[in-house]
């Protein structure tokens, strides 16, 4: 799959650089050099960068990936009105695409600039039959995928989305995983930043992916563990309760579950589901907490768990949720990425991300805090 996504990029740029060099124009001919320039030139650096992974500072590496993004994406955009052009010759074909191919990238620097920012705050309310009626309006805000090492010390940001999250006045927040993009010196200083989010009962969180360092090459498998220890322990310092395959009762006949990573190879599946439900009773209102929205199909269903709250997907921080439209390319692997889902009477939330990854933007799918309130059907 990635072979075939690569090859098309590739035919995309040969196909746009192809088409500019033809016209024999001096700024075209510069402009095409340029684009070709900072493609693979940011590609290899990115690559090289990526190799070592076992840092705490991913500046140059993200940035590399945005100038990568920022002129290769719009060759793609461009890529079948060339292949229109080159068969029919009608100039307007031509300049239709790069029409599209400017729109693309004003849209990727605009996300670059301003979309990893752009916190929304998503609401929504969720009837059930067998909510306790003492929970009746409870409120929860669920936040997930930080990725506090993406941030790049940028403070001020992140506190007015903590100010954001903390107008919204909680009874629980629930965090759903991956902190960190791989190890737990990316926290280091912003311990008191994500200690002042507010809750009135209660903060929580589970791990995700990125928080066990499988993606480090890690010299010993001890320092490995040891860096999960500490990662686990600055939940605590956040005001944050850590449930590794536990459940705990919130309210009586109110229980939360959080279990480890589980997802779909070749994801880690830490997950124990099983265990995590043994002490819960079976008529109880459950919430679970669990990051990879494959889980819910696989596993989730087949038990009478009434709400999953997930990330994991980032809505590939790319996509359109506009007029009607709800599409991102993550959805050909995901078929649940952001929102709200049901299988009977069973909901699951996928939240689209707090943070970013790799790419230092967002284009269409915003960062995102969920507010959700609880209402009980039985009066």
């Amino acid at each position: 799959m990635f072979g075939l996504f690569l090859l098309l990029i590739l035919l995309a740029q040969a196909t746009f650089s192809y088409i500019l060099f033809e016209h024999h124009n001096l700024y075209l001919t510069i402009l095409g050099i340029l684009q070709i320039t900072l493609f693979f030139g940011s590609m290899i650096i990115m690559m090289r960068y990526f190799r070592n992974r076992n840092t705490a500072d991913y500046r140059k590496g993200f940035n590399a990936f945005g100038v990568m993004i920022s002129s290769g994406v719009p060759a793609l955009g461009f890529f079948l009105f060339g292949i229109v052009y080159l068969l029919t010759h009608i100039a307007f074909i031509k300049y239709l695409g790069y029409g599209v191919a400017l729109a693309m990238f004003f849209a990727i620097l605009a996300g670059i600039i301003w979309g990893r920012w752009n916190w929304k705050v998503h609401s929504i309310e969720l009837p059930f039959e067998n909510l306790p009626e003492e929970s009746d309006g409870l409120k929860i805000v669920q936040i997930s995928d930080i990725h506090v090492g993406s941030f790049f010390h940028k403070y001020d940001k992140v506190e007015h989305a903590i100010r954001m999250i903390n107008q919204l006045e909680a009874d629980f927040v629930f965090f759903t995983g991956d902190l960190v993009n791989n190890i737990a010196e990316e926290m280091f200083g912003w311990e008191p930043i994500f200690s002042k989010i507010q809750a009135k009962k209660g903060k929580f969180s589970i791990l995700g992916n990125h928080d066990y360092g499988d993606y480090v090459p890690w010299d010993k498998e001890e320092t490995k563990n040891s860096n999960l220890s500490k990662l686990i322990s600055i939940h605590k310092e956040i005001g944050f309760t850590p449930l590794l395959n536990e459940a705990v009762e919130l309210r009586p006949g109110f229980w939360l579950l959080g279990v480890e990573n589980w997802g779909k190879a070749p994801f880690r599946q830490s997950g124990e589901l099983g265990k995590t439900l043994e002490h819960v009773p079976q008529n109880a209102f459950k919430v679970l907490l669990s990051h990879d929205p494959s889980h819910f199909d696989e596993q989730v269903t087949s038990t009478n768990i009434d709400l999953t709250l997930s990330g994991h997907t980032h809505g590939m921080q790319f996509g359109i949720e506009r007029f009607g439209i709800k599409w991102s390319p993550v959805s050909l692997r995901y078929k649940k990425w952001a929102g709200l889902y049901h299988v009977g009477k069973q909901f699951l939330y996928v939240n689209r991300g707090f943070g970013y990854l790799g790419f230092p933007g967002r284009v269409g799918i915003y960062p995102e805090i969920t507010e959700i309130v609880l209402r009980s059907t039985r009066k």
